[in-house]
């Protein structure tokens, strides 16, 4: 009993916030198309226990296909690629503002996750050159100072760093 109770509350409530609606909205095209939905909602409420009552499981994913999940995790990758993109950027540009040239900058992240996780920096000295006004031309001077922008970087900060020459 206390399933045809539970079926006959749906229905009364869907018709009930149905007439409130009705009497919140003005006249005119939203009211119609209001006015629409809730007979769809009310036709589906009503019809709802039929599955259960002839035996049979109603399947919804059959009706609406699964394909948002792998958008959203191509929406997230891509996300992801394109914040790795930025702060290689913004590092690379730093760097180059600090008059350290012909430095090249990777970072070893997954790009897959929810959240992206940074593992580590790759910076590549190899083809090294200063500007002017850097002090003290060295490598040494030159890693300390990277190592020093990238540690106010907050994306970076607990990253381990890797130099190469």
């Amino acid at each position: 009993m206390s399933d045809v109770s539970s079926w006959l509350l749906a229905i009364t409530g869907v018709i009930l916030l149905s007439v409130l609606c009705e009497m919140i909205l003005p006249e005119g095209q939203m009211n119609r198309y209001i006015r629409v939905i809730f007979s769809f909602i009310t036709i589906f409420v009503i019809i709802a226990p039929l599955p259960k009552l002839l035996g049979k499981n109603l399947d919804f994913s059959t009706l609406f296909p699964s394909s948002d999940l792998s958008l959203q995790e191509d929406y997230l990758y891509e996300l992801n690629l394109n914040k790795l993109d930025a702060i290689t950027k913004d590092l690379q540009s730093e760097i180059e503002r600090q008059g350290i040239y012909n430095v090249s900058v990777s970072i070893n992240a997954n790009a897959l996750s929810e959240e992206l996780e940074i593992y580590g920096v790759y910076v590549e000295l190899c083809d090294i050159e200063f500007s002017d006004n850097f002090e003290n031309k060295n490598i040494e001077n030159a890693k300390s100072t990277i190592n020093e922008i990238i540690s106010y970087m907050p994306s970076l900060r607990e990253v381990p760093i890797e130099f190469s020459s």
